[in-house]
């Protein structure tokens, strides 16, 4: 009891050290419990995840419900993919001779006239030339129009004048100067009859028996590249799905050259621009007239062109609506 006494601060440093370790070592003890329950249940859900990737478990309403909502707006998607891709099949035909023929007439007659009293965009009149006797692609019916015994035939042929009806008014928007040749598979005869027949070449055609139906067409017109563009831009709107295979530019001789106008206030001549000395006759020259500075010439353009029609099997669709 004296040692405690005479050694009062020596002994509460020693106890308060004793309890400072008893201390660590009750947490140390309750920190590895907890460490051995957090390991517990980390095996624990690596087991039930093991068995949950093993089996197959059942969907829950909430899933089943969603999935059943996919499907539905991915059936929508396909049907609107189904519609932009068969535009061309959704044209309504005939099957009667008669009145496909009646047709075929009244659109030679509808072009005929829509060349003549052709238009520019400030109204003016510009008459756009065509070749005499010009049937628009249906030369073999301008004269007498042979009825059609086949009614696959005769709703062919009356598809593509609906085809050409669109490409003509289009191309007619476009101003070209003139029309030149307007070129159809002929798909009433035998591949290969006539002079006059026209194919697209099966190495750059789209058509796949059995999958893509295509009609082929050729549209050849001369006039600006403004023209083939105004053309190519039309075409783009995919209001039919027509696309361009091919484009053949010709330059003929005797293109018109146009005189760029008079830019006020900047050089009269192009050349003064770079320094060009001027010669003697400058001044005489000068007053003649603007000098043309930009030649843009009349060229003569080939457009091939296919109709697409993707056929697309109706039972697969139908099979697909009633799982929805």
């Amino acid at each position: 009891m004296s040692f405690f006494k005479k050694n009062l601060l020596f002994c509460i440093v020693v106890f308060l050290c004793v309890a400072a370790m008893c201390a660590g070592l009750f947490l140390a003890f309750s920190a590895s419990g907890k460490v051995k329950e957090a390991k517990n249940s980390l095996n624990s859900a690596e087991l039930q995840l093991t068995a949950l990737l093993g089996s197959d478990p059942a969907p829950s309403v909430d899933n089943l419900q969603a999935a059943k909502q996919n499907l539905s707006e991915l059936q929508q998607s396909l049907s609107q993919i189904r519609k932009e891709l068969q535009k061309g099949a959704s044209l309504s035909t005939s099957e009667d001779g008669v009145s496909v023929m009646a047709g075929i007439q009244q659109y030679i007659s509808k072009f005929q006239k829509a060349t003549d009293e052709h238009v520019d965009e400030t109204g003016e009149p510009a008459e756009i030339v065509t070749p005499q006797d010009f049937a628009f692609g249906f030369e073999q019916y301008i004269d007498e129009a042979s009825m059609l015994e086949d009614p696959e035939k005769v709703s062919l042929l009356d598809k593509q004048r609906q085809v050409l009806s669109y490409l003509l008014t289009q191309l007619i928007a476009s101003d070209p100067e003139s029309i030149d040749k307007v070129r159809r598979e002929v798909l009433e005869e035998p591949a290969g009859e006539g002079a006059k027949t026209f194919r697209v070449d099966p190495a750059v055609s789209a058509r796949v028996p059995g999958a893509i139906d295509t009609m082929g067409f050729s549209l050849t017109f001369s006039g600006y590249t403004d023209s083939l563009r105004e053309l190519l831009n039309r075409l783009s709107r995919f209001d039919l799905p027509i696309v361009v295979r091919s484009i053949e530019v010709d330059r003929p001789s005797g293109s018109e050259t146009v005189v760029a106008p008079t830019n006020r206030g900047g050089a009269d001549n192009i050349f003064d621009l770079f320094g060009g000395g001027e010669t003697a006759g400058t001044e005489e020259e000068s007053s003649e007239g603007p000098k043309p500075v930009i030649e843009e010439n009349i060229s003569q353009f080939t457009v091939i062109l296919e109709l697409i029609e993707v056929v697309l099997p109706e039972t697969q669709t139908q099979e697909d609506s009633d799982t929805v």
